[in-house]
């Protein structure tokens, strides 16, 4: 697995960088160095340095209960709202060394005090993960719950489920589907255990073990129905990570200019929630005796009227009845449908969507398992909306 973790000294190797670069750029001038090294070499290394500061961004972890059932559960990375209403900032974070032992004259008590010293430090990188089912809150219709975090509006679920989508899908042509991801890097646990590792940053650069490996399971089940559906794996968050709604933005904007034919776009992430006392929620759901990571979709609203976002029914109509879908063919699948006073892009289609399959303390099996379901779920909801049978 290829994962990056934060160094506190990334400001610090910018600068170095910075330095290089004229310090070459000097070089360059006198012909000195370069003429024994090459510029290849000083060019190498000053790529290196570049690499190596952007790997060590990572994802400031943010609050916000409103998310989820519980009360004392707290959003700490995933969907984070975007810019025009606030995105995460960097943080860094500095790497714990393992302790090792050096050896000496009494090497049996040194030996014994060293795997003493290491089993507290690793005792003290764990923390505790509590496995769940969230369900049954918010605005309740029927089989379904939306949790509402509108002021000015309340979800008229009713209404949503009897309104027809703006959508017309055709079968067998162009691009209908469009999938991106905003937070490409989002990764999962990599077994299913009752603890998680302080140290371990749950994003990775591999697409095999992220939230692209989650939106490949949908793209072949709306493939298979005759859905034509384009995966984008582009990174956002890599090497930067503030900014990611923005260029999610600029590269759905691209493709929609590129194929006119799309009808739906699709945020895929996971979420990551944690109580108080530092324990992550692992929210999951036992369907035809396979444990499937819970799924919550997210339908943005312009709350206060200040996100020029007048098409926010239309997303809304569509996420109930997927919500709906969900619930009929796999009960408990879905967490409560979140109402969210935020964009998140969903502005340029009128059928956007954000999912969140698990968070980062599920597995990537879970998830996948979750993703086949999703999508076999959205091909009967799209199934309503094929034009020229």
């Amino acid at each position: 697995m290829s994962k990056y973790k934060s160094v506190s000294f990334h400001k610090s190797i910018d600068n170095c960088r910075r330095v290089l670069t004229a310090v070459a750029a000097g070089l360059t001038a006198t012909a000195l160095p370069i003429a024994v090294l090459g510029l290849g070499t000083v060019g190498t290394l000053i790529y290196k340095v570049s690499a190596l500061s952007a790997a060590t961004m990572t994802p400031h972890l943010i609050s916000d209960s409103s998310l989820v059932a519980d009360r004392d559960i707290q959003l700490i990375a995933g969907a984070s709202p975007e810019p025009v209403a606030s995105e995460p900032q960097e943080t860094a974070q500095e790497p714990k060394q393992p302790t090792s032992g050096t050896g000496g004259a009494d090497d049996t008590v040194s030996s014994a005090s060293n795997d003493n010293a290491a089993a507290q430090s690793t005792e003290a990188r764990r923390g505790m993960v509590k496995e769940k089912q969230i369900k049954n809150t918010g605005v309740n219709y029927g089989n379904i719950y939306v949790k509402d975090g509108n002021s000015n509006y309340d979800p008229d679920i009713a209404r949503m489920l009897n309104t027809p989508a703006q959508c017309k899908i055709k079968k067998n042509a162009g691009y209908q589907v469009l999938l991106v991801h905003t937070h490409t890097t989002e990764g999962y646990a990599d077994s299913s255990k009752d603890w998680y590792d302080k140290d371990v940053n749950p994003r990775t650069t591999d697409k095999s073990e992220s939230v692209v490996a989650v939106a490949d399971e949908i793209e072949k089940k709306l493939n298979a129905a005759g859905i034509k559906t384009l995966h984008v794996t582009t990174y956002h968050d890599y090497p930067e990570y503030t900014g990611a709604y923005n260029r999610a933005r600029e590269t759905i904007k691209s493709y929609l200019a590129k194929y006119p034919s799309i009808e739906m776009v699709i945020d895929v992430h996971r979420d990551a929630m944690m109580l108080d006392d530092g324990t992550k929620i692992k929210p999951t759901v036992t369907i035809d005796g396979k444990k499937a990571a819970q799924v919550m979709i997210i339908s943005g609203c312009d709350n206060d009227g200040t996100l020029d976002f007048s098409g926010w029914r239309n997303n809304l109509a569509m996420a109930v009845q997927l919500q709906k879908q969900l619930a009929d063919d796999h009960e408990g699948l879905a967490r409560p449908l979140y109402f969210a006073p935020y964009r998140y892009n969903m502005d340029l289609t009128p059928n956007s969507l954000l999912i969140e399959f698990g968070t980062d303390v599920n597995t990537l099996s879970e998830a996948k398992y979750s993703g086949r379901m999703v999508g076999d779920s959205l091909v009967k909801v799209l199934e309503q909306y094929v034009i020229g049978k």
